[in-house]
């Protein structure tokens, strides 16, 4: 009865968008959503007259300079790359709550069609990394008409019905009961990449969260959920990159939604598995050698135009 009344008492907080009260936009250092919410915004690379152009959606306790290394890499080939904070993260004003899955496509919807404005002429893609993979999933899935191409990095699509039901029925209670409850990853011996320096760079900077709250945790295991179900309602052209020797998302997850991409028959889809990457593909000691191949493709999909060609990773 106890356990009841405190369930009752303190459900998860989520901090979604407000009432539209104003037309999206973006400046120089911000993407102004329809709320008014100001969320910081990134950009690398000639912004004038790309030749195309990545809206990158970060992890869960990162931010929008996630993407550095992508875009200081791929902007001096032709591809300008944005990213903006996603809300309940880095030096976003909801910061730590967790925004629901609704605002946070609504927003990646909302940045693209923004895109699209800027670029009337250029291929726009959405890439995804990690929980921001799974929020691309279901943005792809549901607006695909927004994108010209859809790049997952790591996807968190490690849903429920994958994990032990040891860690599901502790989250389920405790996300209800102490959901202010603060999380972090320290005593679990998972390395996220094989950067030592770039990890212990990421340690000191203000806007990376070194702990979440567990409601968040329990707001992406149903992110994970949702990007899982609606993985076969994806048309888009689409790249998938992973690594074998990530700790975070276990390779069998991402190996399931591969098989998922195959069984749908989609036209132009490939997959990009490396033996030496880490969840932090992007950042990896290998980064770069990732980061040109997601330029390869999107550089051969704009020369081939149907999508028919030939792709190998690796660099080859």
């Amino acid at each position: 009865m106890l356990l009841i009344v405190g369930v009752g008492a303190c459900a998860p907080t989520v901090r979604p968008a407000g009432a539209p009260v104003a037309t999206a936009m973006l400046s120089a250092d911000a993407f102004i959503a329809t709320d008014g919410t100001q969320l910081p915004l990134q950009s690398w690379g000639n912004l004038e007259n790309p030749d195309a152009v990545i809206l990158a959606l970060h992890g869960m306790g990162d931010y929008a300079n996630a993407f550095m290394e992508l875009g200081e890499q791929l902007g001096p080939t032709g591809i300008a790359v944005y990213a903006f904070d996603q809300r309940g993260f880095g030096r976003s004003p909801t910061r730590p709550f967790w925004a629901g899955v609704a605002s946070m496509v609504n927003d990646a919807s909302d940045v693209l069609g923004l895109l699209r404005a800027r670029y009337r002429d250029r291929p726009i893609y959405l890439l995804g990394n990690s929980m921001g993979g799974a929020v691309a999933m279901i943005t792809a899935a549901s607006r695909g008409h927004l994108m010209d191409g859809l790049v997952l990095v790591a996807p968190a699509v490690w849903n429920r019905d994958m994990m032990p039901w040891y860690q599901t029925a502790p989250l389920a209670i405790i996300s209800h009961s102490l959901p202010w409850l603060p999380l972090s990853g320290k005593g679990l011996d998972i390395w996220p990449s094989d950067n030592i320096e770039m990890l212990r760079r990421l340690s000191r900077d203000p806007h990376m969260m070194s702990s979440v709250r567990v409601d968040m945790i329990a707001g992406i295991a149903d992110l994970m959920d949702l990007a899982r179900l609606r993985a076969g309602d994806i048309s888009v052209p689409t790249l998938l990159v992973s690594g074998a020797k990530d700790q975070v998302i276990p390779p069998e997850a991402v190996a399931a939604l591969d098989r998922v991409f195959v069984a749908a028959h989609m036209t132009d889809y490939h997959r990009c598995l490396y033996p030496a990457g880490y969840h932090m593909l992007l950042r990896d000691l290998n980064g770069p050698l990732v980061i040109e191949d997601i330029g390869r493709w999107i550089r051969r999909a704009n020369r081939a135009g149907d999508g028919g060609y030939a792709f190998s990773c690796g660099g080859s």
